[in-house]
């Protein structure tokens, strides 16, 4: 038991002098630089980079296309057609007291959400 409080109390010391003091700033900030030269390394000897590859949208595709009319799959086409239309498009169309988007019925419209969120 002794050592659980003797744990917390130096997560707290640690807590209080990372965000109310000064004192940690230093070393966490060359711990980072370190990561960052590590990694810079790393992709400088394999001439790679990683990248994020999200396919929300072509699962999306794929798994509402029976359920959407013609005029319904041209307008999610063109909504995926970049990442600006699609933020907009959660943005204006996603979350509570949305609009309705005029070429989806409201159930496929709230699919989307689901599925892009």
């Amino acid at each position: 038991m002794k050592g659980w409080i003797l744990l917390a109390l130096i997560g707290g010391v640690l807590y209080y002098l990372y965000t109310e003091t000064d004192t940690l700033d230093e070393p966490v900030a060359e711990v980072q630089a370190i990561y960052q030269q590590a990694e810079n390394k790393l992709d400088g000897m394999t001439g790679t980079q990683l990248q994020r590859i999200d396919h929300k949208v072509d699962l999306l595709k794929t798994d509402i296309a029976d359920r959407l009319s013609a005029t319904e799959q041209q307008a999610l086409n063109v909504i995926t057609q970049s990442q600006a239309k699609l933020d907009d498009f959660k943005q204006h169309y996603c979350g509570n007291g949305a609009d309705k988007h005029s070429n989806f019925s409201k159930e496929n419209q709230t699919y989307i959400c689901d599925k892009l969120n």
